[in-house]
């Protein structure tokens, strides 16, 4: 009588030390799901970027330009940019357009001439107001017909579906366009510029183009 009540106690035993063990086990994969990757977005990023670049699709017809200003074309950016405007630490000219509402930034690499653009940017100047000079120009628009304001499908509709894409839970979201060698456009702009890449980013929030940045990183 004795040794069954003995058995049944390491019955009740065990299955209550395996029942907490598998507790244990639970509650810790919770927290591992909850704890997030170190560096999950870059790569995703990377990832998304791997399987573009499987996929043979080339962005052909990318943005080269703002106002008229062609990048690394001396001769172009030298119409709006004026002797008086003087470059930032970082190798950067920043504009207002006449409304005060946009900011345009044309950025230089170590090396560049004198007015030869590698990289531009638009975004919306917020509140602050910055010592800077005002162009003739309500709007800084790209080639392709790019500029402030716009929504998703318009963008996609104007340079295509060769971009990897970055959304938040805030409603946010980056199309990301990129062109690396021995991949280049219709016109040669890799190869015509000697510049090993070229990318392009376009950040909405709420379905709305706040900014946008594009050009050659540096090599």
């Amino acid at each position: 009588m004795m040794r069954n009540f003995l058995y049944c106690l390491f019955i009740i035993s065990l299955f209550t030390n395996c029942e907490k063990s598998n507790n244990k086990n639970s509650t810790q994969n919770i927290r591992m799901e909850l704890i997030p990757e170190p560096d999950q977005d870059e790569r995703l990023q990377y990832e998304a970027m791997l399987k573009l670049k499987k996929s043979n699709c080339i962005l052909d017809e990318p943005d080269t330009s703002i106002n008229g200003i062609n990048i690394r074309d001396y001769e172009s950016a030298k119409k709006l940019i004026e002797e008086k405007d003087k470059k930032d630490d970082l190798g950067q000219y920043h504009l207002y357009s006449n409304s005060d509402i946009e900011t345009l930034t044309l950025v230089q690499h170590p090396g560049d001439s004198k007015y030869e653009i590698s990289i531009f940017k638009v975004e919306d100047s917020g509140r602050l107001f910055q010592d800077y000079r005002h162009v003739k120009a309500a709007a800084f628009i790209t080639n392709n017909g790019i500029k402030l304001g716009m929504n998703k499908s318009d963008i996609i509709k104007k340079l295509g579906k060769c971009y990897t894409a970055k959304d938040s839970m805030k409603g946010f979201i980056e199309l990301y366009y990129r062109i690396e060698l021995p991949n280049d456009t219709k016109s040669k702009l890799l190869k015509n510029n000697n510049m090993p890449t070229y990318y392009a980013s376009y950040k909405l929030r709420k379905n709305r183009l706040e900014k946008f940045e594009f050009g050659f990183e540096y090599p």
